[in-house]
């Protein structure tokens, strides 16, 4: 039976509880308007964990005082419904004066702030300032209150992913972050909260984004990074023919964000993306090595 949690003090009871009967905990961590792709993430942890807790919480400092927090979806009740269904043991669903009960709204408010140096000054990082200093001062706030074994993060946010893995090793946390596979619908978009504001046209022209990034990575697969250059500025190119309104970057990282330099095996690449589409910002990546073992 799924419990809905509201404040830390039952959340650190119910964790105390599990771990005297000798249970692993695993944690996925959300903003709520769950999808199957954050539902992944819940199997995933079942999979390898004695009991899963979601967290679903809007976190309002890592938004930017232009971006989408005021109208980001919100759907709690059939969240509730959606865990229920999947046999989720516990939801953190708490209010945003628990979390920040100092009134914090924006990161330049709080007054102790995780920063993962390097990992964040590329790709979203760039485009977004501050947004991963919030994603991390919030996350690790998490991890101290839930005391979890396993946290599962979605590839589709792959910076995001590879940042918190940074900040646990650099914390000493002894957390694993798991990352999982992106979810795509049929036509191969990947699923995410925002893809709500698409319009039924918009919504035709989104899936382009992960076709091009695939060509450009079988194109590098084959030939190398010599090609990088030339294959971005020509997957930027085709998306702007193809109907996004703006490309914020098309780039090739490693794994572990760093850049491609000669002698970087093509295997350890990926290709990322960004645009906007009507009221959407769209991310996406697709792993060089995926490619080469087709």
């Amino acid at each position: 039976m799924l419990r809905v949690l509201h404040t830390i003090e039952d959340v650190r009871e119910q964790t105390r509880e599990w771990r005297a009967a000798g249970s692993s905990i695993g944690c996925v961590m959300t903003m709520g308007a769950l999808h199957e792709g954050h539902l992944s993430l819940v199997d995933a942890a079942q999979r390898e964990c004695d009991k899963v807790v979601l967290t679903l919480f809007v976190n309002p400092i890592q938004f930017g005082p232009s971006e989408d927090f005021a109208r980001y979806p919100r759907t709690e009740e059939a969240d509730f419904r959606a865990l229920r269904d999947r046999e989720c043991d516990a939801v953190f669903a708490p209010a945003t004066e628990t979390i920040f009960p100092s009134g914090e709204r924006r990161i330049d408010q709080v007054r102790t702030k995780v920063v993962v140096r390097g990992l964040t000054d590329v790709l979203c990082g760039l485009q977004r300032p501050g947004h991963f200093d919030g994603v991390t001062t919030e996350v690790l706030k998490m991890l101290h209150i839930v005391d979890c074994d396993r946290t599962y993060w979605g590839e589709k946010d792959y910076q995001q992913y590879a940042v918190i893995r940074a900040m646990v090793e650099d914390q000493g946390l002894p957390v694993e972050v798991v990352p999982c596979p992106t979810v795509r619908d049929v036509d191969g978009l990947a699923l995410s909260s925002r893809n709500t504001y698409l319009d039924e046209g918009q919504r035709a022209i989104a899936p382009r984004l992960y076709a091009e990034l695939r060509r450009g990575a079988r194109r590098i697969a084959e030939h190398g990074i010599d090609v990088i250059g030339e294959t971005t500025k020509h997957i930027a190119e085709t998306l702007l023919a193809r109907g996004f309104d703006l490309v914020e970057y098309v780039e090739v990282y490693t794994g572990s964000l760093g850049p491609a330099v000669a002698g970087t095996p093509v295997e350890e690449l990926r290709v990322f993306g960004a645009v906007r589409l009507g009221g959407a910002r769209l991310i996406d990546n697709v792993a060089v090595a995926y490619e080469v073992g087709r």
